[in-house]
């Protein structure tokens, strides 16, 4: 049986040969959308295995979407992510039947529930880096089935799309004049048939965006809309107004007010399987998710992800790669130099890196243990930060109340630009010694010289700075007798220094004192329901 929710109601597709069914946004790699409720250009015989099965829909299709696939005569069914993540999979199995879902619904008969409890082991590692909320489920009784992986009931997770796969492709000669066909392609597919919003913070990435929906579904767009902050580092409408006057189109501003966290607000996003992420800005999502329910629109286009895909990382790793593809003659080209500049790091220093010996160069400890970077060793340093970042991003697609009242789509995500990008050389996407350089250069003709050339990105730390400030009534009760503390997590006494008006005017901390506000509601929510309270 499959149970699915709105109010954008996913599209259930039948695999051939009565193997199972795909949910959600699904798409052939000439980015058409099956016109039928069959997937109907896979060959699939009652007798093909399920990682075959994985294999032709990963190579041969792209969406956001998860594949139920029955198990033939003497095999388990299993559960097939999209390499996307966009849509969560968790699986359970509970008296010999097997579940597969992104929530825990309230109708769901008690008995059907795995046994739950809280993995603090994984809460202390979220509390660490908010991209381990994307990874394994800090609830017990639950398993989370990483993106691009098959999980087979009895046997588990085995990863069928491998990023490192991707990186030893043949790079593109043309990497310039693709990027934006895939994009538009992916955009145009993503919009669905509905109407849209699309968000225009002041970034290069969702001016990117933006460009490519104003080139391929304008008549869609309901609004373009730029939240701003008071603080002059959290207001870019300057470079939003840029970008709309680009594709003259009216642009919403909508400001950020200062607000005071409640209880009551994080209890409202605390009820997901993986903590509330967008409860560090809950007034910022109740209205997103307001305008989506007034706008009438069904989907809301983001530039999340673009540093990512990109390359904004600045880190001297860059040159390591192209040193090691032209030798140590390279250190003396301009990019190599203008790489230094951007990383603030000296020619000596860079040539001491580029002679040292290492095959694990990632350095984001958050996703180290994450199945993407298994096989990297034997890429350039600079490819596999890249791949640990995009393992980190997976967390911008925890649903939020925004994600409730409409779908939040993340193009510059989409299978097929993630592997274009993975398949270009780091020094290539930062091309003239800059971040996203190949983009830059890519999607030239539709961005405003202000974009273009910009080289600052905005910061929200005053803004989430006053809100930690505001909100010191409910933060100090609520993490001082937390069950974080409880549990030794955090320590009673730093909090009973860090949550004052002094330390956080000197030291801040404010991003990590929110995380760890979401998480103590998160836990609490959880605790409570496993110990049999009805939602």
């Amino acid at each position: 049986m499959i149970f699915t929710r709105g109010p954008v109601w996913p599209r259930i597709r039948r695999l051939p040969g009565e193997r199972g069914h795909v949910i959600g946004d699904f798409f052939r790699r000439s980015f058409g959308s099956p016109p039928g409720d069959e997937v109907e250009s896979l060959t699939i015989s009652r007798r093909a295995s399920v990682l075959t099965i994985a294999r032709d829909l990963s190579d041969t299709y792209w969406g956001r979407y998860v594949a139920l696939i029955a198990g033939g005569p003497d095999a388990a069914a299993s559960v097939f992510r999209d390499p996307s993540g966009a849509l969560d999979a968790m699986v359970w199995r509970q008296d010999g039947v097997c579940f597969a879902a992104t929530h825990l619904p309230d109708w769901l008969p008690r008995q059907a529930w795995p046994e739950l409890s809280i993995d603090w082991g994984q809460v202390a590692a979220c509390l660490s880096s908010t991209a381990a909320m994307a990874g394994a489920c800090a609830l017990k009784g639950l398993t989370a089935i990483t993106p691009g992986a098959l999980f087979t009931f009895g046997a588990g997770e085995q990863q069928v799309w491998r990023p490192a796969e991707i990186a030893r492709r043949t790079p593109p000669k043309d990497a310039a004049r693709l990027l934006p066909t895939v994009l538009d392609a992916c955009v145009a597919a993503l919009a669905g048939g509905g109407r849209v919003s699309v968000e225009i913070s002041g970034g290069l990435d969702s001016a990117i965006v933006a460009g490519s929906v104003a080139t391929t579904v304008p008549d869609r767009v309901a609004e373009w809309i730029n939240y701003h902050a008071a603080d002059q580092a959290g207001d870019e409408r300057v470079y939003a107004r840029d970008v709309a006057a680009r594709w003259s189109v009216p642009l919403t501003e909508a400001f950020k007010p200062d607000f005071a966290v409640t209880g009551e607000a994080l209890a409202l996003v605390s009820d997901g399987l993986r903590p509330g992420l967008t409860g560090k800005d809950i007034e910022r999502d109740r209205h997103a998710a307001a305008r989506i329910v007034e706008t009438g629109v069904e989907r809301v286009m983001t530039g999340q992800g673009g540093d990512m895909v990109f390359f904004q990382t600045p880190t001297p790793l860059v040159a390591i790669d192209h040193l090691r593809r032209v030798g140590l003659r390279g250190l003396f080209d301009p990019d190599v130099a203008a790489l230094a500049r951007w990383t603030r790091t000296s020619l000596w220093a860079i040539a001491g890196l580029a002679l040292r010996r290492s095959s694990r160069w990632h350095g984001v400890r958050s996703v180290a243990n994450h199945p993407w970077l298994a096989d990297t060793d034997d890429l350039p340093p600079a490819k596999q930060t890249q791949i640990a970042t995009l393992a980190q991003a997976l967390f911008v697609h925890i649903e939020g109340l925004r994600g409730r009242a409409g779908e939040i789509v993340h193009p510059l995500l989409a299978q097929p630009v993630v592997e274009l990008c993975l398949s270009i050389p780091v020094p290539d996407l930062t091309v003239g010694g800059r971040d996203r350089g190949l983009a830059r250069l890519a999607f030239a003709e539709r961005l405003p010289a202000s974009i273009r050339t910009r080289r600052s990105k905005g910061e929200l730390g005053a803004y989430y700075g006053r809100v930690v400030g505001a909100s010191l009534e409910v933060l100090r009760p609520l993490l001082i007798d937390g069950r974080l503390a409880g549990e030794g997590l955090l320590d009673r006494a730093r909090l009973e220094t860090m949550l004052t008006r002094e330390h956080l005017v000197w030291r801040g901390d404010y991003s990590g004192l929110m995380t760890a506000a979401v998480l103590e509601s998160w836990v609490r929510h959880w605790e409570a329901r496993g110990q049999g309270a009805r939602p």
